[in-house]
């Protein structure tokens, strides 16, 4: 729900930059307490709140906004336990976690992402459970952004190898260039990148982390240069991100529908709305603001966490305001929304800590004797989020209609590790069903750190 409030105000990275300007069971209830202490000390000084809680079977762990979560069971040997998610006291859903496996809990109307859990430790007696809960802090913007006349003033020089894009816009009084050289087979490499992720897991992808560490300590650079203070860098990174051209997706790429890493955005030199709020949350992220990415019909663009004393129009999203910026224009002011979007329903995707997650295609071939179908499977399975998959098995079946029945399956080997964008080919042959009966395929894949995927065949007859 949008709350208005109007008031009358992997590459060669090479970066030049310059400025120029004029002078239950309810016997256990756990109530946790934020705790400081973050790991990465890049943001140690940023408030995280990170929720940790040893929980017994039937505990009952607050969180904030009338969430809780309840452990049903826990289980030592098998590594998982399984959680009950409520709202106001009421469960709306259920989830058996593995141990080292960190789980993103939605809202009761399973659209957007509430908070995160990960399974810490489970007791050697079994009967205790230890628990994390993650919050992105809270950031403090100032309620006005300075009036910017923009214009994109786009230089590129293309060498053999190499590709060189110059950056060129206006802030304030302030004109404020970034040059960077880009591999051109890095972009090909790119290219060949599944889409098939959710949006805030290109947000969040590891191999543009260090080009995006590099662009937003320019522009804390170019800020302080500039004579602006650590407020300023926010507006700053959005006015950098309005300046770039807009470039339709079906006019770059030859599809409707193509978000691209924040790379691609850089080197294309502009993109669509997807295109831009990826960049944009990429940079904010980076320089430890809270941050999601807010899908509206046809459109997107960049929520900000912010203060109370901001002003404007913001989306609140379990308990967290998150102010809207809009990226595919220049002028926008930060709680601005452009009219035809008004009165538009959001979906709101928070960006958190990067997340391991599994994708899988498959093609297949079958032969039949007298009484079974046999069935060979090729199977490909990548892991298209920002973290290393652990212990992934893959798990392949031939379904019968009666659920929970199967004619045949087999489960691989576990793979210890499956890096970020590191995908493998595992081949399954002779699965069999009997001749003149209904089957389909189903292939499951999972991770001590992952959710679930599933894909199916649609149903034949052997």
């Amino acid at each position: 729900m949008v709350f208005l409030k109007f008031f009358p105000w992997i590459v060669l990275f090479l970066v030049i930059c310059s400025f120029s300007g004029c002078v239950e069971d309810d016997q256990s209830s756990v109530h946790s307490d934020p705790v400081s202490d973050v790991a990465d000390d890049k943001n140690a000084d940023l408030n995280y709140e990170i929720h940790n809680a040893s929980l017994k079977k039937t505990a009952i762990f607050e969180l904030e906004n009338g969430y809780s979560l309840k452990v049903l069971e826990i289980k030592r040997k098998e590594e998982f336990v399984r959680i009950s998610f409520r709202k106001d006291n009421q469960e709306y859903a259920t989830q058996t976690i593995y141990l080292g496996q960190t789980y993103d809990v939605k809202d009761p109307n399973k659209k957007n992402v509430v908070y995160s859990v990960h399974v810490d430790r489970i007791l050697d007696n079994s009967f205790v459970v230890e628990l994390t809960c993650t919050i992105r802090p809270e950031i403090d913007f100032d309620s006005s952004v300075p009036e910017s006349m923009l214009e994109a003033k786009a230089e590129v020089k293309i060498d053999t190898d190499t590709m060189t894009r110059t950056y060129t816009w206006d802030y304030d009084a302030y004109e404020f260039t970034i040059q960077s050289e880009y591999y051109i087979d890095a972009y090909d490499d790119y290219s060949e990148r599944s889409r098939a992720r959710n949006y805030d897991r290109f947000v969040t992808d590891p191999y543009d982390d260090e080009l995006i560490s590099q662009i937003s300590s320019q522009l804390e650079d170019l800020a302080h240069n500039a004579g602006y203070g650590d407020d300023e860098i926010p507006y700053i990174a959005m006015t950098f991100v309005q300046s770039l051209p807009y470039i339709s997706d079906s006019v770059s790429s030859g599809y409707d529908e193509y978000p691209r890493f924040p790379f691609e955005t850089l080197y294309n030199g502009g993109g669509d709305c997807e295109d831009s709020s990826i960049l944009l949350a990429s940079i904010l992220y980076d320089m430890g603001y809270g941050v999601a990415l807010i899908e509206l019909p046809g459109h997107m663009a960049v929520g900000v966490k912010g203060a109370d004393s901001l002003e404007g129009a913001y989306y609140e999203y379990a308990g967290t305001k998150f102010y809207y910026l809009e990226t595919t224009n220049s002028g926008w002011d930060v709680g601005e929304i452009p009219d035809e979007f008004l009165d538009d329903e959001a979906l709101i995707y928070p960006i958190y800590y990067g997340f391991p997650e599994l994708s899988i295609d498959f093609e297949g071939m079958s032969v039949n004797d007298a009484y079974y179908r046999y069935v060979d499977l090729d199977i490909e399975l990548e892991n298209v989020g920002s973290a290393t998959a652990e212990d992934v098995v893959i798990y392949t079946s031939l379904e019968t209609r009666t659920e929970g029945r199967v004619w045949d399956q087999i489960a691989s080997d576990v793979i210890p590790a499956l890096n970020a964008e590191e995908g493998i080919k595992y081949s399954v042959s002779n699965l069999k069903a009997p001749v003149g009966e209904r089957y389909r395929v189903r292939i499951v894949a999972w991770g001590s750190n992952t959710e679930s995927v599933y894909v199916y065949s649609d149903w034949t007859t052997a």
